[in-house]
């Protein structure tokens, strides 16, 4: 499984942020489809039709959105994630306000829902997606408020304090984040269309150009050494190196000659 997905990414060719995004979006999909499916099937938590009934919207969306995955490849995750927070962001909030008015204030359960909520603004934020987190946070505090509205519970107003703070300090760091990273990869781009300008300049590839390097820089080089990384050059490039020695051999004997006259 492991070499099938690493093939699919490197045939999809996607970046470092976009791989890493991948593997945040299929364990979280996955594991809801497994808690959430658990839950319809009455292992844990409520078995009230509201509640069951979030639980089986939850799974729907994380199948879809795999499957839209699937299909579309890792270069349109950038989409569906954002579509799936969402999306399961409202059901989590529903099903917070569904219990609430139904008046299960278990301190337990409500945290325990509350904390889905957060978690899902967590994966947002891990997956650097800082307008997604911000949509997902600003639905979390308003389902929260809603609840204390309706049912005048103290419990309402200090989780809304907690995770309201916790939300808003999460989505904050992803835009910072973002930020940063954006900032690294213009440096990146920059180093990269570098090294090509130069090696399209001195025709050559990669390999020669870090011999020649290492060549120049060397101070006590053997025979030996000089040999393998000579090998690494193309005839072009060793008729012109060897074109710069005679050069600059006659440039000195030429100087040498002037000094002594």
């Amino acid at each position: 499984m492991k070499n099938l997905l690493l093939t699919y990414f490197d045939r999809s060719q996607v970046g470092r942020t976009d791989y890493f995004r991948q593997l945040i979006f299929l364990t979280f999909a996955s594991l809801s489809i497994l808690l959430f499916g658990l839950h319809l099937f009455g292992s844990y938590g409520l078995t009230v039709k509201p509640a069951l009934a979030c639980s089986a919207c939850y799974v729907v969306a994380s199948a879809v959105a795999i499957i839209a995955y699937l299909l579309n490849g890792p270069r349109k995750l950038k989409r569906i994630m954002p579509a799936f927070l969402v999306t399961v962001m409202v059901v989590q909030s529903v099903r917070l306000l569904v219990l609430a008015s139904m008046g299960h204030h278990d301190p337990m359960l409500t945290t325990v829902n509350v904390t889905a909520c957060f978690i899902i603004v967590l994966v947002a934020s891990m997956s650097i997606l800082p307008r997604t987190s911000l949509l997902c946070t600003v639905i979390n505090i308003l389902a929260i408020a809603l609840c204390w509205h309706l049912t005048y519970n103290p419990m309402y107003g200090q989780l809304f304090i907690i995770f309201g703070l916790m939300s808003g300090a999460t989505t904050v760091s992803v835009f910072v984040a973002n930020k940063l990273l954006h900032e690294q990869q213009m440096e990146l781009d920059d180093y990269a269309d570098t090294i090509v300008q130069i090696l399209h300049v001195f025709n050559m590839t990669k390999t020669e150009l870090l011999a020649i390097l290492q060549l120049a820089k060397a101070k006590d080089t053997t025979a030996v050494y000089d040999k393998k990384l000579m090998a690494q050059l193309d005839k072009n490039t060793l008729r012109n190196i060897i074109n710069v020695a005679y050069q600059i051999e006659h440039l000195q004997t030429s100087q040498h000659k002037d000094m002594r006259e």
